[in-house]
């Protein structure tokens, strides 16, 4: 039984056809392209978005009347795992893009999707949510950017920072905070072209080991937004933000999976053919036993992230569950990609297996989308509604203790 059976028996004919054109990417376009980009301590040429692009898979969740596949969150996280297998934030980062078209299309105006969603079907805008800031992360009600009220639309203040995709993306949605004429406070999204006027400024976050994520710093200073551009009202934004979490804890709890997945089968392909001692690796007690752990939580955390997707496409998924997929898939990757290093040794540390890559790049999901801690605090905090108090053994039963 493959490791993606349980994603594919819920797929349709078209999606598992998507999936496919996935693999074919990924083994001729994605995978020699990061091969090269690692050995030059670069991220991976644009041209790479563009050929994903060319594929329709910026619009994987758009409705076909949108140009998309209409896809299903399912499909989504089965195609992620896939491209995660091959380098973490290169999947992190394409798919965001195709998070921002399907979330244009759901809550852009007509004249919004006229103007920019062809663009990010085709990768010519690349999209990046702006939300994070030096001193609010998880916690968004921190905000400090202000949008002021001008003739004709907005005046942006602020910095955003951990933008992936922000040291090339041309099209951002950023969260600021507004104040009506009352005195009153609210968060709204813009849909912001950085390249329309001069009054920003983006600068990369410098990241060892992780440059595929394009991190940056974004500054505006005045920088002016057209009333059309306002895709969440004041008092709108943080509501759709807290909407959109679950999913997006989901899909980074399916990447990392996806991630171990492809260190584990290399993990054991090297252990099955080195010999030491007189008989493969992979043949030795310990070293088995060590992969064994290492297999075992990863079919756990996956079936958590099944379930977590399926409630996703169900519309039913708590942010706990989401919570706990993500948590729970970000710590087992990390540990179980660093063990897969170990059994393959010294050789486990080289390039061209591109395992120490992954591990450098898995390590931030525990900051993406909420940070472990704050996971916890999630999962906490619902602990009395998941799991209240189980009547007495007796009631159960229907009978009465003595």
């Amino acid at each position: 039984m493959s490791f993606f059976d349980e994603l594919d028996s819920g797929l349709t004919a078209r999606e598992l056809a998507l999936v496919r054109d996935t693999e074919r990417f990924c083994a001729e376009v994605l995978a020699p392209r990061l091969a090269q980009a690692r050995s030059r301590g670069e991220p991976c040429e644009r041209t790479v978005i563009a050929q994903w692009a060319a594929l329709g898979m910026l619009g994987l969740q758009v409705p076909e009347e949108g140009g998309g596949f209409g896809a299903s969150f399912l499909c989504k996280v089965r195609i992620a795992q896939t491209m995660a297998g091959h380098g973490f934030a290169a999947a992190f980062c394409l798919n965001n893009m195709q998070g921002m078209a399907t979330r244009l299309w759901r809550h852009g105006s007509a004249v919004q999707k006229e103007r920019l969603l062809p663009g990010l079907l085709a990768g010519s805008l690349i999209g990046a949510p702006a939300m994070s800031e030096p001193t609010a992360g998880s916690d968004l009600t921190q905000l400090r950017s202000q949008a002021v009220r001008t003739e004709g639309g907005w005046l942006l203040d602020g910095t955003k920072a951990w933008v992936s995709n922000g040291a090339i993306a041309n099209l951002l949605m950023v969260l600021a905070r507004t104040t009506a004429a009352d005195g009153s406070q609210a968060i709204a999204g813009f849909l912001v072209e950085p390249e329309a006027g001069k009054a920003f400024a983006a600068t990369p976050h410098e990241l060892p080991g992780a440059m595929e994520f394009r991190l940056a710093e974004i500054r505006f200073e005045r920088h002016f937004v057209p009333d059309w551009a306002l895709i969440h009202a004041p008092g709108e934004a943080f509501r759709a933000s807290m909407e959109a979490i679950n999913a997006a804890r989901v899909h980074v709890a399916a990447m990392c999976t996806g991630s171990l997945h492809a260190a584990l089968c290399t993990a054991v392909a090297y252990c099955g053919q080195r010999a030491a001692f007189g008989k493969p690796l992979l043949a030795h007690q310990g070293l088995q036993w060590a992969l064994a752990e290492v297999a075992a939580r990863l079919e756990a955390a996956n079936a958590l992230v099944v379930k977590a997707a399926r409630r996703i496409d169900a519309g039913t998924c708590g942010p706990e569950l989401a919570a706990s997929a993500k948590k729970i898939a970000v710590e087992t990757a990390t540990e179980g990609i660093e063990q897969c290093i170990r059994a393959m040794g010294a050789v486990g540390a080289t390039a061209p297996n591109g395992l120490v890559a992954l591990a450098s790049e898995v390590r931030l999901a525990a900051f993406a989308d909420g940070s472990t801690e704050m996971l916890n605090d999630r999962i906490g905090r619902g602990l009395a509604a998941s799991y209240p108090s189980a009547p007495a053994r007796g009631e159960q039963q229907g009978t009465k203790q003595p």
